[in-house]
């Protein structure tokens, strides 16, 4: 049996949060669409610093920063990880493409592009958006968006929990777009 042994913090080689701040991020913005669980708003923040996320949108009902509640979860990140809030979904998804951006969003459409089968290109920028968790991303979000992203899913249950998503999303995201500085 090999010797493993957990590593410490101090070990990690982590970025303090003003190297972060000052840190390249990937290319890629998160949108939140009325997402009202505090949990998972907390979790998308803490998600989107582990992979260098450039920003989050929060949108609609979804709260915004400081809330001790959100502080559980994203553990810090809500202070790392730059935000903007948006009354409305649309304008910021208005607002993305008019800056440039490829947005897509994540929800079983007709059409869909399953995640494994995902190409990005080098060079574009792209934004995601996660839907409310009964909902899911707003019709007329839907309809302005680049295209519908899906992941694959061959048991029972129709939908994943949305920092479940979101968490799937950013790594292949992330994964796909990091490969390209090399």
């Amino acid at each position: 049996m090999s010797e493993l042994r957990k590593l410490k913090v101090t070990e990690m080689n982590r970025l303090t949060a003003e190297e972060f701040k000052e840190a390249e991020k990937l290319p890629l913005i998160v949108v939140l669409d009325e997402v009202r669980s505090l949990h998972n708003i907390g979790a998308v923040f803490r998600t989107s610093d582990a992979f260098l996320i450039q920003s989050i949108y929060l949108c609609g009902i979804t709260a915004t920063p400081p809330h001790p509640e959100m502080h559980k979860t994203a553990l810090g990140a809500e202070y790392t990880v730059d935000w903007h809030y948006f009354k409305h979904t649309q304008e910021a998804v208005r607002q993305l493409h008019e800056d440039g951006y490829t947005v897509l969003a994540i929800e079983q459409c007709e059409g869909s592009t399953m995640l494994d089968k995902l190409n990005l290109e080098p060079g574009k920028k792209y934004a995601v958006v996660l839907g409310n968790e009964v909902k899911g991303v707003q019709q007329e979000v839907v309809n302005q968006c680049d295209g519908c992203i899906e992941i694959p899913q061959y048991g029972t249950k129709h939908s994943l929990n949305v920092s479940v998503t979101a968490g799937i999303v950013l790594w292949e995201f992330a994964n796909k777009l990091i490969g390209f500085r090399s």
